[in-house]
């Protein structure tokens, strides 16, 4: 749930929006007067002269500055407070497309976005509004669309506040600024809505209010199950859920939001009401298991909060839904969770992208035809290509994108890799481990290793993106030497894995709990580790059960705390689902599978002195062994 957007605030020829307005401001205190006449750039100084300086920036800049002032032209803003049935106001910012010079008069479909982050801000006295976050924005505008942002309640200039994320309030808003919007009279009475993050998790809610206005949504990374993403196998995302509680909280209650129609007064006495927002770190604390309840709970949170039991309602929706994920995304699994369990027109593109970044991705353009074809009843097409599109890692020039009907797709085959004995004299990690297809004998073996609390993959991961912190996995190599690894032979030609990798764990400690970091691995020829995906799952947690929903095949935990139980004394199965991917293992290369017992920068696992020995079996009926979800060579 990025605090921030990854798109750059620039103008149409790459200079820095803030660095245009920064130089018009200095002319204005200048007596400069500048406009644009046929796409050119003229200036006249009050005194009839301009000081050298300024003039030589205005020739050096003249191209951001005409973009900018024709941007601005072709744009009609206004903020208004849209009061809810609680009294609570809502600030709302509204963008009309003009036609030379004028405003559209022709009632447009609109497009809103519900943020959590603040719908436009004060940086350095400059407003910083949506079409500068997301400049992809003002191409739907031009095309004729009126764009919307509202402040959800308890946050940015509108009032009231948050006791909670995910409120039935804010939900209920949404339905009723989606009506006002319809209401308009420069509307047509069409809504569709957009954004990215908790943006893309207002919009699944919205729709399962069934607003008769909202005809369509366009969710990016968008969360599914609450429980499942803060603690995943039992296991708090620490570091996440600290940071982004931090930053939201610094954003409810600073002066940062940009005011309603200059009413900096009203901003102030909103700010002041966001001071009792909840802690949404030290809530999270409270509440370990999927059935915790703090005292004042009325019902069980999880099952309050979560989007996922929003999912019957949002399944007998007609809105149409097309979602964006990224493989490296917090919530790649979740993306094909929503897309398994929705009911109406609904589409998925997934990419190499992760949480905070979207490379490559024409935003504008699949915006649009999302929209023009439920919003303007254009046939654009975008109806006839499969309902999945996904990108795979490593594939060659050309061959990236594919489509299919389902998930997985049909042609995927499932290929069992058993955990093996590997070298005597382990050089890459603590055992050297093989994988094969050959299934152990009942002599076997097993493998131990000592928890070593530095073991980390890294401080610019898919969670750290998450909320808004850099993304680029270093390689896995250190990591692996702390690490029980399981790695194939050079691959004599490429292999596919697409979909959701399984790996079941016999285990053993001498400790009655741990934690299990699973990844899977590309390794190089030139013996580089890099990392594909991961899996967690703590020891207590390991019991399965039914989801609530569709859960695609897969493990699910219900982490329920009598459901949790200590490691017995001999070997006990753990089962990881990894997130799902589909990546090419080129000729050469190697698989591994690499299972440690912390990631100190990314989860928070309790450190125990001296720490655990564990040990992972690997024989006859307690074999250790991966699910590799393949699709065949000869079809890729």
């Amino acid at each position: 749930m990025t605090t921030r957007t990854q798109d750059d605030d620039r103008s149409a020829d790459g200079l820095p929006r803030a660095g245009v307005i920064g130089l018009l401001l200095e002319l204005r205190q200048a007596d400069v007067r500048v406009w644009t006449s046929e796409g050119q750039l003229r200036w006249q100084a009050a005194t009839g002269e301009v000081d050298a300086a300024l003039r030589n920036r205005l020739t050096q800049e003249t191209d951001a500055i005409v973009a900018f002032l024709e941007d601005m032209d072709s744009v009609e803003s206004s903020t208004h407070y849209v009061t809810m049935r609680d009294g609570v106001r809502i600030a709302v910012d509204v963008f009309r497309p003009k036609r030379d010079g004028e405003v559209v008069t022709t009632p447009l479909p609109a497009i809103w976005c519900h943020d959590r982050y603040h719908r436009s801000d004060i940086v350095d006295g400059i407003p910083r509004t949506k079409l500068d976050t997301r400049p992809w924005l003002r191409e739907v505008l031009k095309q004729g669309y009126v764009i919307a942002a509202a402040d959800s309640r308890g946050s940015g200039a509108s009032t009231g506040s948050r006791g909670q994320e995910f409120s039935p309030e804010e939900t209920r808003d949404a339905y009723e600024i989606t009506e006002w919007l319809a209401a308009q009279e420069w509307c047509s009475g069409n809504i569709g809505m957009f954004g990215e993050s908790y943006l893309g998790i207002t919009q699944f809610l919205a729709a399962g209010t069934a607003p008769p206005s909202l005809k369509a949504i366009f969710p990016q990374v968008a969360l599914f199950d609450l429980y499942s993403f803060l603690y995943p196998g039992g296991i708090l995302r620490h570091d996440f859920i600290h940071n982004w509680g931090t930053r939201v909280r610094a954003l409810d209650t600073q002066l940062e939001a940009a005011p309603v129609q200059d009413d900096d007064d009203a901003v102030r006495e909103a700010v002041a009401g966001h001071q009792v927002n909840a802690d949404v770190f030290a809530r999270a604390l409270t509440l370990p298991f999927r059935d915790s309840r703090s005292p004042e709970d009325d019902g069980l949170p999880f099952e309050r909060q979560s989007p996922a039991s929003a999912v019957a309602a949002v399944r007998e929706s007609p809105v149409a839904i097309y979602q964006l994920a990224g493989w490296h995304d917090i919530w790649v699994r979740d993306a094909f969770q929503w897309h398994a369990n929705l009911g109406g027109p609904r589409k998925l593109i997934v990419g190499d992208w992760s949480h905070d970044g979207r490379e490559g991705a024409d935003l504008a353009t699949e915006h649009l035809r999302w929209f023009d074809h439920w919003l303007k009843g254009i046939d654009t097409g975008v109806m006839d290509e499969p309902s999945i599109r996904y990108y795979r890692r490593s594939a060659a020039p050309g061959e990236q994108w594919r489509g299919t009907e389902q998930w997985p797709p049909a042609e995927v085959r499932t290929e069992r890799l058993y955990f093996a004995a590997g070298d005597d004299e382990p050089l890459a990690s603590v055992n050297d481990g093989a994988l094969t297809t050959a299934e152990p004998s009942r002599l076997g073996g097993m493998d131990e290793f000592v928890v070593d609390y530095t073991a980390s993959s890294g401080t610019a991961t898919r969670w750290t993106n998450g909320y808004g912190g850099p993304f680029g996995y270093p390689p896995m190599t250190a990591n692996d030497a702390n690490a029980l690894t399981y790695t194939t032979p050079p691959l004599t030609q490429a292999l596919e894995v697409t979909g959701h990798p399984v790996i079941r764990l016999w285990v053993t400690s001498t400790h009655p709990d741990g934690d299990f970091f699973v990844y899977l691995e590309d390794v190089a020829p030139d013996g580089e580790s890099h990392y594909v995906t991961e899996g967690v799952v703590r020891a207590s947690h390991r019991a399965l059960g039914t989801a609530p929903y569709d859960n695609l095949g897969l493990p699910y935990f219900p982490s329920a705390e009598a459901d949790c139980h200590d490691l017995p004394e001999e070997p006990t199965a753990l089962t990881v689902d990894l997130h799902p991917i589909s990546h090419v293992f080129g000729p050469g290369h190697r698989l591994r599978i690499a299972v440690t017992g912390c990631d100190r920068d990314n989860a928070r696992t309790p450190v125990h002195y001296p720490p655990p020995v564990v040990q992972i079996h690997r024989r006859g009926p307690q074999a250790s062994y991966v699910d590799l979800p393949v699709f065949p060579t000869s079809q890729s």
